[in-house]
């Protein structure tokens, strides 16, 4: 009897109209720079037949390199600026936040402060394999910086900058919300004047943090009172405010299953060698119940750890082996100096939503 040899197909011989709708389906999917380095190192056919753009994986592309000032008025412009957290699991698992500096070029920041990062701890992988590493995508981040063109005074009423920023984008429109000076909520459109708008004026109103949910944006005050924006600005109320207000500082985080959390962080002022800054002392925890639309207070988050930044909030479950590190809120702790040392769930400042204490230690989960 005759015996036949089967030959496996090579990824190389896949035809590449049909490579072509695997990139694009990347591109449906909102995807990211990684996804596209990961399609690209299967075969050397792959990687000269899908080029880095840009354009393909970059949310950025949808809006002018630069954008208008707060002010018409001025000469200066933004910058509107992406970071991404990565979850990284190679010998173990490292969160990791980065900026693409141009097309396949990354630059470490510090996970809280947006600082970028000379040195990576020890025992980092110095080299890192996406074809046998698993990188999942955490959360993205935006922010604008002012870039000062024709050297005009600035008015001290405006905020140069600013890390509250979401982008929106469905059924071929795209927009940047921003909470800037004062606490106001503006909004600019990709394709229109270009000019930024105020959203809600109200003298008695202060956002204190916003957060992409779907193809909306999801925005708090300092009360705890919360409203949700499509991307044609339509509102819904989501949430009345706390009890008497509640504390000092609104962060919104989202969770793996699209629970939405509201952080509230209690501060009291401390002195940091030459400037008195804040430091939390307390967090509490609330989960919005949509249909009483209320928040309702959360007791413990079990094997859910926090991160709180200043450009954006994330959760990350920890249920592979390390419940220790479960129920905790990492954030920037302003008394050491206003500094982070990693790339992970470094404790600069760490809280223990349980145990109802605050510390400083490493975690590596």
């Amino acid at each position: 009897m005759e015996s036949s040899l089967v030959l496996r197909p090579q990824w190389s011989d896949l035809p590449l109209d049909l490579l072509e709708l695997i990139s694009d389906r990347l591109n449906d999917c909102s995807s990211d720079t990684v996804d596209l380095l990961r399609l690209r190192s299967v075969c050397s056919t792959w990687r000269h037949s899908l080029p880095l753009s840009d354009k393909n994986t970059n949310p950025l592309s949808k809006f002018p390199p630069l954008l208008p000032f707060w002010s018409s008025s001025s000469s200066g412009f933004f910058v509107l600026k992406q970071s991404i957290v990565y979850k990284l699991e190679a010998s173990q698992s490292w969160l990791v936040k980065v900026q693409e500096t141009s097309p396949g070029t990354m630059r470490v920041l510090d996970l809280f402060s947006n600082d970028r990062l000379c040195f990576l701890p020890e025992n980092f992988p110095e080299r890192i394999d996406l074809r046998e590493s698993h990188v999942r995508l955490v959360r993205r981040a935006y922010r604008v910086e002012y870039a000062n063109k024709g050297g005009g005074e600035m008015s001290s009423f405006w905020s140069l900058s600013s890390d509250k920023v979401v982008t929106l984008s469905s059924r071929g429109h795209s927009a940047v919300m921003a909470i800037h000076s004062g606490g106001k909520l503006g909004f600019l459109k990709s394709g229109d004047d270009e000019r930024w708008r105020i959203l809600d004026n109200s003298w008695n109103v202060t956002y204190e943090d916003i957060m992409e949910y779907g193809e909306n944006c999801i925005v708090v005050d300092d009360k705890g009172k919360t409203v949700i924006y499509d991307v044609e600005f339509n509102v819904s109320d989501l949430a009345e405010g706390l009890a008497g207000g509640g504390g000092h500082k609104k962060h919104l985080v989202e969770c793996s299953d699209g629970e939405v959390l509201l952080v509230d962080k209690y501060v009291k002022h401390v002195w940091c060698k030459s400037e008195c800054s804040k430091s939390a002392v307390e967090f509490r925890v609330y989960k919005l119940k949509k249909e009483e639309k209320r928040w309702e207070e959360v007791r413990e988050l079990r094997d859910l750890s926090l991160f709180i930044g200043e450009d954006c909030s994330f959760s990350v479950e920890t249920r592979d082996g390390a419940s220790s590190t479960g129920g905790c809120i990492y954030y920037r702790d302003y008394r050491s100096g206003g500094r982070s040392r990693g790339v992970y769930s470094d404790g600069d400042g760490v809280f223990n939503v349980q145990l109802k204490d605050a510390g400083k230690f490493w975690v590596s989960y």
